[in-house]
């Protein structure tokens, strides 16, 4: 498995501090580099609704 950091937009360094943590502790780890705002951007998909109520968190920076 592979985990995906991704921030708001570009002007957030909050993915790449997170990556940097998850890979020093041994988990293969990416980057999203422009963040999610260029995701959507670009026209990729972006899918939240099965996420609600499976323990996963959304954490905000405020970078």
């Amino acid at each position: 498995m592979v985990y995906i950091c991704y921030c708001e937009s570009f002007q957030c360094n909050a993915a790449t501090k997170g990556a940097l943590a998850l890979a020093e502790r041994g988990y293969r780890v990416k980057r999203l580099s422009g963040g999610i705002t260029a995701w959507r951007d670009a026209g990729y998909p972006v899918e939240t609704d099965h996420l609600i109520g499976s323990g996963v968190s959304k954490v905000a920076c405020h970078c």
